[in-house]
């Protein structure tokens, strides 16, 4: 799928995953393809109905807020709070941070823990758990392979 948005350099770029996920789920990849081929590199892809850019306060009052009505979602409910359903989503079904900290667009990784972090609150306990599992496994020998035959030179040379 060519999206509108093309290189500068090469004509084209892909979608990200996340987005080319939404619009097949959707059913909308043909559709929109066959939008893209009909503009020009310079022009928008998703406009109003008179062509002209997508202002956020006009999306809000002429999209969102219907389609919420529609739903019967409660009326607290902002587009920002669905940025941070998709990030929840995203931690339960298993995506580590480094991930979602791209996915989202987070320069820092401290920021994606910082907003994210309690979400993963379990994983600390995962993790130390394989590490137990992990040196059970292995062995003391495998680990410290001087513990169990150290030798007299060995003590003495301080290996």
């Amino acid at each position: 799928m060519v999206p509108r948005d093309k290189a500068r350099a090469s004509g084209q770029v892909r979608w990200a995953h996340t987005t080319q996920a939404v619009i097949r789920r959707a059913g909308g990849a043909d559709q929109l393809s066959e939008l893209a081929e009909r503009k020009k590199a310079e022009d928008l892809l998703f406009t109003t109905s008179s062509g002209s850019p997508l202002r956020l306060p006009n999306w809000r009052r002429d999209a969102f807020h219907p389609a919420r009505r529609r739903a019967g979602i409660s009326g607290q409910l902002r587009v920002h709070d669905l940025r941070h359903t998709a990030a929840s989503l995203m931690i339960q079904a298993g995506y580590p941070p480094k991930i979602l900290q791209e996915i989202m667009g987070h320069a820092s990784i401290t920021t994606t823990l910082d907003l994210y972090g309690h979400l993963y609150p379990g994983d600390m306990d995962r993790y130390a758990h394989r590490l137990d599992t992990a040196i059970e496994e292995a062995g003391t020998a495998k680990i410290r392979p001087n513990e169990t035959g150290k030798g007299e030179a060995d003590e003495a040379s301080g290996h």
